[in-house]
């Protein structure tokens, strides 16, 4: 399943977003149920760790659900908000945790399943990607996974991540760049 919505499924979650407003709990609970998992598969990429990963969503869950008479649709939508919070929840971990050293991508210990995103993601357990993939900078590794696992548009990714569409864009081609040049070497050798 896509982490990117479509056209329906964005109004439907603006719909949702009125309703859980209103103080609709059920509109809450599908939210809950159509975002708990991708935002767990995010923070779990980012953090390695399944107890850790668990928090973090679940703190990003409520304060999502909290928050939502903060959230504006400014063109990039409630996805890219949400994820925007997680991002947010997880450097708080860290903060807590008096250390800003994440784990890195090829590293991390992901969850597998059949949905075509945790299908790609488990590729990464390629040790050849894994060494490539060593060699990224930390936003290059969260733009690859927000992009490629997380199926976000580079709007959205530039929101999550605080940063323009171009340097998004610029981020995630040196990126490819770096992990194709570096693919390349391995299979040389």
């Amino acid at each position: 399943m896509s982490a990117t919505p479509s056209p329906a499924a964005a109004d439907d979650d603006l719909s949702l977003v009125r309703r859980v407003r209103a103080g609709d709990q059920d509109a809450a609970r599908l939210l809950f149920d159509r975002y708990f998992d991708r935002i767990y598969n995010y923070v779990h990429a980012r953090l390695g760790r399944v107890a850790d990963a668990e928090d973090v969503a679940i703190e990003t869950m409520t304060r999502t659900l909290t928050r939502l008479d903060t959230f504006e649709d400014q063109g990039v939508g409630f996805t890219a908000w949400m994820y925007r919070i997680a991002h947010n929840a997880t450097i708080d971990h860290y903060r807590r945790q008096s250390k800003m050293t994440m784990v890195p991508l090829e590293e991390a210990n992901l969850p597998q399943g059949d949905d075509p995103s945790e299908l790609a993601v488990e590729k990464l357990r390629d040790e050849d990607l894994r060494e490539a993939i060593r060699t990224l900078t930390e936003d290059q590794q969260q733009v690859l996974i927000l992009r490629f696992f997380q199926d976000l548009t580079a709007a959205q990714v530039a929101q999550v991540v605080g940063k323009s569409v171009g340097a998004v864009q610029a981020l995630q081609h040196r990126a490819l760049g770096a992990l194709q040049r570096s693919l390349q070497l391995r299979s040389a050798s």
